[in-house]
């Protein structure tokens, strides 16, 4: 008989980002860039929107920089990240300049938003 894992090492099924009334996927998001090359953005950019987001220093301090954050297009503001606050500030932190990243594409973002924008509010999937 197999022994069931702990809670904290148990796989992720469905990693949900909020921001505001929106809402996306991650999982959904990671599966659709599964397997492309990353481009890479500068942390000096998006670290000036961490002010918007919590995030955990304890945890933050233990991600790996090498994985790519996931962007979603916004309207009339440009691509924000969606997965990633952890390595930014990480990254921030360690005077990292670059970090790779996967942007979404408009159909993309759409399909892995859960509510928020035409979707509405009360939209989940």
């Amino acid at each position: 008989m197999p022994t069931p894992q702990p809670a904290e090492q148990a796989p992720r099924t469905h990693e949900v980002f909020h921001f505001g009334p929106y809402a996306w996927n991650i999982t959904a998001a990671e599966r659709i860039v599964e397997g492309r090359e990353p481009d890479y953005i500068r942390v000096g950019k998006v670290a000036a929107l961490l002010w918007l987001v919590h995030v955990n220093e304890d945890y933050a301090a233990t991600v790996d920089l090498a994985k790519p954050l996931i962007l979603a297009p916004f309207a009339d503001v440009g691509n924000i990240p969606i997965d990633g606050w952890h390595r930014i500030w990480k990254a921030r932190r360690e005077g990292v300049e670059t970090l790779p990243a996967h942007a979404l594409t408009a159909d993309e973002e759409h399909i892995v938003r859960t509510h928020g924008g035409d979707k509405g509010p009360g939209y989940y999937r």
